[in-house]
C-alpha cells in the first residue's frame, strides 16, 4: 500500500483540494498530484469547474517540456520516460490522477 497526501491547490481564486502520492519503482520514483472542484453546470472560465494535475520525477528517466507556439506561448508539454520500471510508474501516475479527478468530479463543495 502506498501513502496519500491530501492537499490544496489555488486555481483563479478558487481552492481545489487535491491527493497526491509517489509511485516507486526500480530507481523510478514519479510524483503526482491531482485534483478538481467538481462539475460547476457551466462551461464558461469564471463560473466553470478548476482542475489540476502535477507529475514531478524525484529519481529516474524522466523528460519534461512545454509545448511552445510561433508566438513563444506555451499551449501544451510533453513527457518522455525511458526504462520499464519509469513506463510503469507513469502508468501508475496517470491512472492515480484519472482516479482522483473521477472521484471528485461531482463534488458539489467549492
Amino acid at each position: 500500500m502506498y501513502a496519500i497526501e491530501e492537499g490544496h491547490q489555488r486555481i483563479n481564486d478558487r481552492i481545489v483540494k487535491t491527493f497526491a502520492r509517489s509511485v516507486t519503482g526500480h530507481h523510478t520514483e514519479l510524483a503526482v498530484e491531482a485534483g478538481t472542484n467538481g462539475y460547476k453546470g457551466t462551461p464558461c472560465r469564471k463560473a466553470g469547474s478548476r482542475t489540476y494535475m502535477n507529475f514531478a520525477c524525484l529519481e529516474g528517466d524522466f523528460h519534461f517540456d512545454p509545448i511552445i507556439d510561433d508566438d513563444g506561448e506555451i499551449f501544451g508539454f510533453e513527457i518522455a520516460c525511458c526504462g520499464d520500471a519509469a513506463l510503469d510508474a507513469f502508468m501508475k501516475a496517470l491512472d492515480f490522477a484519472r482516479e482522483v479527478i473521477n472521484d471528485q468530479r461531482c463534488d458539489v463543495n467549492d
